[in-house]
């Protein structure tokens, strides 16, 4: 491990240097103790170039060296955020994050990378950057959807605070996940019995609705077949939420297009477009992403007129969790949302994501943050002060 003495922090600011550095970003990752296919150049890059041009964006990417090697990377952008609709403030957010909402990615997991062993040294060398001059003017810096089991939050907290920044961390959602038993036979034998019970009862119900032949399970596997099961997985999220849901934004859709074919040929993980057939008809369909042997169920849709009890979304969680432990998985993800059928699939096991936020250790700072903070206040109360000022409903007749 190196010497504290020869780390150093630098910005990268420009597209161009953007790309040169990524294939020791992608060397960095084969060293980091929590990789993730958010945080690869892939997922990064790309998001860039769908997002980097709004709202005044500007690449404030930390990379953090020892003796000439690469030991961190803290992918940021800077610009100016309205916060709760009050002020305007100088950001300083994680790629992959603060897209409009009906654009949102929902990159989980993002956050800063570090080579194993060297979460504090590069978490030192961001602090003493960003709380120096040598970042630029900021007032808060926004870290959202970081995993719970990220060494490197409690070192950005600790070191920011250390630097006589203002540093809050909040759990947001839960994510379930499932650590992969060596078979389907012992995944079945953990799962208490009413809900190992649902999982043999969906199946066979699948099958009889099936009739010869059962279900069937397919996965693209080329370039075609890629265009097939993209297609057939909007159709039945429009299905499953009587809409487009999240493919009516042209950005989330043009993310997913940029990178699904990329992950199809290995490049920055893996793909598992499935799709749940019928009889010859899709009735089901997931996108989950493979990482490292680590599956994680990212988007899916399914047909909602089916027989009475047959549960086609619940059946392809199950053939698609089946599949990763024959593959040889280690873990299968729910990612964010606790939802039951997750909760029902999973073994108990949770994460949760993390935001770390931190206001800036300057009087604008700190100024600025508490007139937001009054701000919000003062239209808490107008809301509720015009809520109890509205007139009772006299109660119906009927």
């Amino acid at each position: 491990m190196g010497e504290w003495s020869s780390v150093r922090a630098r910005v990268v600011e420009s597209p161009a240097a953007l790309a040169r550095l990524a294939p020791a970003w992608w060397s960095l990752l084969d060293r980091a103790a929590c990789p993730q296919p958010s945080r690869t150049p892939l997922w990064q890059r790309t998001w860039w170039s769908v997002f980097g041009g709004e709202g005044g964006r500007q690449l404030a990417v930390v990379v953090v060296e020892s003796g000439g090697e690469i030991i961190g990377i803290v992918p940021l952008a800077r610009r100016w955020a309205v916060r709760g609709g009050v002020l305007p403030v100088r950001t300083l957010e994680l790629l992959g994050s603060g897209e409009p909402r009906e654009d949102e990615i929902f990159s989980e997991y993002i956050g800063a990378i570090a080579a194993a062993g060297y979460d504090e040294h590069v978490s030192r060398a961001f602090a003493d950057l960003a709380c120096s001059e040598g970042m630029g003017p900021w007032d808060e810096l926004l870290m959202p959807a970081m995993s719970s089991e990220d060494p490197m939050v409690p070192c950005l907290r600790d070191a920011l605070s250390a630097k006589g920044a203002i540093v809050q961390v909040r759990a947001t959602h839960e994510c379930p996940f499932l650590a992969l038993p060596p078979t389907w036979e012992e995944y079945l034998s953990r799962l208490p019995g009413q809900r190992r019970y649902l999982v043999r009862r969906t199946l066979r119900d699948l099958d009889a609705w099936a009739g010869p032949g059962g279900a069937v399970l397919r996965r693209a596997s080329d370039a075609d077949e890629l265009a097939l099961g993209w297609g057939i997985l909007r159709a039945l999220h429009a299905d499953r939420w009587g809409g487009p849901g999240v493919f009516a934004s042209s950005r989330f859709c043009q993310f997913h297009e940029a990178i699904t074919p990329e992950l199809l040929r290995g490049h920055g993980g893996g793909l598992d477009l499935l799709w749940l057939e019928i009889r010859g008809e899709p009735v089901a369909a997931a996108y989950n992403i493979v990482y490292r042997g680590h599956v994680q169920f990212y988007q899916s849709g399914r047909k909602l007129d089916v027989p009475k009890g047959v549960r086609p979304g619940l059946g392809l969680q199950i053939l698609a969790i089946r599949r990763a432990i024959e593959a040889g998985c280690k873990s299968y993800d729910f990612l964010a949302q606790a939802d039951q059928y997750k909760q029902k699939l999973a073994l108990g096991e949770s994460r949760h994501l993390l935001t770390l936020s931190a206001v800036a250790p300057t009087l604008r700072a700190r100024a600025s943050s508490d007139v937001r903070r009054t701000a919000r206040k003062i239209w808490s109360l107008a809301r509720g002060w015009k809520s109890r000022a509205r007139p009772v409903a006299a109660p119906s007749r009927s």
